[in-house]
């Protein structure tokens, strides 16, 4: 065999940059192995040691504390420092929880729309050159 020839033969052998060289199927694949890690954590019971609960970082705080120059975890009347109790999603627990202490915005009066009556053709095109009329209710 000449030598370029046995070259190119083993060339194309080499993958792609970046392409995996061993892929796995059925019990080897990734997804079956996790499978049967989940089933045998099930099967073992409750593990001995719980996992921790990972504390969110205070960024948060930190970046209030630029701007507004004011630690927000640090309570205004007595100076103590502040806990964490809960992180409140929910839009109407937080209309209720500002009701109940009266630090709700008041809600204003809007006043009703005004109605206007544009004139159309039968197929719903605007008339043009026709006046329009506006009510207020």
């Amino acid at each position: 065999m000449d030598p370029l020839e046995w070259l190119a033969r083993v060339c194309d052998h080499i993958p792609d940059p970046g392409r995996h060289r061993t892929l796995f199927y059925a019990f080897y694949s990734s997804r079956a192995r996790g499978a049967r890690a989940k089933e045998k954590a099930l099967l073992e019971g409750v593990p001995a040691e719980l996992p921790r609960k990972r504390r969110c970082s205070a960024s948060w705080a930190r970046l209030i504390s630029k701007v507004y120059h004011a630690d927000p975890l640090v309570c205004r009347k007595c100076g103590g420092k502040l806990k964490i109790v809960a992180y409140i999603h929910s839009q109407v627990a937080i209309k209720k929880i500002l009701d109940h202490l009266g630090l709700s915005a008041p809600e204003q009066e809007r006043p009703p729309p005004e109605i206007r009556y544009v004139p159309v053709d039968d197929e719903g095109r605007e008339l043009e050159g026709v006046a329009e009329q506006t009510l207020t209710p």
